[in-house]
């Protein structure tokens, strides 16, 4: 039975055309995967589908009405949930608050929160998510916080439900847990609408595929017919052979072999869990660190960039510098950051496309002086836009109108701008499709060819044998070996990872 079709729906922001007349339709019982490449218009369509924006045509039929969402209450009032690729948690309530948010039961007028925690018990359970419920979601972890904001959704007992990247932030084991339960709810009636970039997840769950790109849907597929390489050929057209043809092209050779010139970390230990961390790395290559959750890669990147204080060891910086004490010495010493959350540590979401461009040179690096020109800073958007093929409908657009890739080309267009030595990359292909992360591959090839030392750090296992010169690997807080780059394959990282050691070639 068919619960939502929409027809002819279009859309645009400031003369750029998101949608162009797509027609999906969405049937009870079913899981029907949305994919496109960044820009496609898929994340446009399903804040249409939601109420979060309203179409500039086209027709809106809901269990055989047509009917007008005119805000994401008015959705969910008319059965139709969303899971928000970004998060939309109020960060000073807890989790309880955040999931009956406006919705909250009530007794003797009083809003009623031994109700609500009852409620909100099974819901948790299912998700396998155990935090403390009196605990502002600020202090949580963002896995745990993604998982609250699915648990949002599930308390509305949709009839129709919009997953929009649901386990970005989500590891292995709890990416497991909300597929069991996206299939339960397939089982009860639900109709899924489902986007990941993920297209493994995409073809192990769907019912049916459709493609969008460029505004307009290109294909639809039923599960028996669809494979991946369908779905990035027609995602990307004539692009998908340069995808296609990415490989590891083996151990990049440093520009410099200058010790000053390079990291070098010596018996680091911090006050996480690192333990006599000990590794260089030299201008020219990417050098990947990779664990499991916890296992001290983060501690690397949070003592470097400043945010995390070094108890043992010894540390140089590209440039001789000692361990920076704070983040604000860090970026002066030409340390750069990519955050694995754009939107609340990368982004000025409200903020001009040309203001968040020129955040670091105007601010830490002052470099613009103390009231800098916006002519002076629209030259310094210009040139990071063209260096990183951003696309976009103006500068002076807020951030927030841009799709996730360009988004996050804006994250690492910033820090480019003030010309670091050591560029730090947390997870910079989180939440984007395909053809957005190889448009970031070749930005990390850039950077190396430009002789910077990039670390990198994936919740992807299979993109260190794609970027990566040397693959570093952590286990309970300590580098238990090194793989070069073409040798670094999901099996044998996944293996080491787990076991605390390199196991022998077979």
């Amino acid at each position: 039975m068919e619960v939502l079709a929409l027809s002819d729906v279009r859309k645009s922001f400031g003369g750029v055309t998101a949608l162009a007349g797509v027609d999906l339709t969405l049937r009870a019982g079913e899981i029907h995967a949305v994919c496109g490449e960044n820009g496609a218009g898929k994340s446009t369509f399903m804040k249409i589908v939601a109420g979060a924006e309203l179409p500039d045509a086209g027709r809106y039929v809901l269990d055989g009405r047509e009917v007008t969402l005119r805000s994401v209450a008015d959705a969910n009032q008319n059965g139709v949930g969303i899971v928000f690729q970004e998060l939309s948690l109020f960060p000073d309530f807890d989790a309880v608050q955040n999931v009956f948010l406006g919705r909250e039961p009530r007794r003797l007028g009083l809003i009623d929160r031994v109700a609500m925690e009852g409620d909100v018990a099974p819901l948790f359970d299912m998700l396998g998510l155990s935090v403390d419920l009196r605990a502002p979601v600020s202090e949580l972890r963002i896995a745990d916080q993604q998982l609250i904001e699915i648990a949002k959704a599930l308390a509305l007992q949709a009839r129709v439900l919009i997953l929009d990247e649901p386990n970005s932030a989500l590891n292995v084991e709890e990416s497991a847990r909300l597929f069991r339960v996206v299939r339960d709810l397939r089982e009860r009636g639900t109709g899924i609408f489902y986007i990941s970039h993920r297209l493994e997840e995409v073809v192990a769950l769907a019912d049916r595929v459709s493609v969008l790109r460029n505004g307009l849907k290109v294909a639809e597929h039923p599960r028996e017919s669809v494979t991946i390489g369908t779905i990035v050929r027609d995602m990307l057209g004539d692009k998908a052979d340069n995808v296609a043809r990415r490989t590891a092209q083996g151990m990049r050779e440093p520009t410099s072999t200058d010790a000053d010139h390079q990291l070098r970390v010596s018996g680091v230990s911090g006050d996480g869990i690192l333990r006599g961390c000990s590794f260089t790395a030299a201008p020219g290559q990417v050098v990947g660190l990779v664990g499991l959750e916890g296992a001290g890669c983060e501690d690397v990147l949070d003592i470097l960039f400043g945010r995390r204080r070094m108890t043992a060891g010894e540390l140089a910086m590209p440039g001789g510098a000692g361990a920076p004490h704070s983040v604000e010495a860090a970026v002066r010493s030409g340390v750069a950051l990519v955050p694995a959350d754009r939107r609340t540590e990368g982004l000025a979401l409200n903020q001009a496309i040309f203001e968040n461009l020129n955040t670091v040179v105007t601010g830490a690096l002052a470099r613009l002086g103390h009231a800098p020109s916006r002519g002076r800073m629209t030259e310094v958007a210009d040139r990071q836009a063209a260096a990183l093929r951003l696309v976009h409908g103006g500068f002076a657009n807020p951030v927030d109108s841009l799709s996730g890739g360009n988004q996050q080309k804006i994250v690492i267009g910033k820090w480019l701008a003030g010309d670091p030595r050591l560029v730090l990359l947390n997870d910079p292909t989180r939440g984007v499709d395909v053809g957005a992360k190889d448009e970031i591959y070749r930005i990390i090839d850039k950077l190396a060819e430009e002789g910077r030392i990039v670390l990198f750090l994936s919740s992807e296992l299979t993109e260190y044998s794609l970027v990566c010169d040397r693959v570093l690997l952590f286990y309970e807080g300590r580098i238990i070996g090194e793989l070069p780059g073409d040798e670094a394959t999901e099996h044998a990282v996944l293996e080491a990872i787990n076991i605390g050691r390199i196991a022998p070639a077979a």
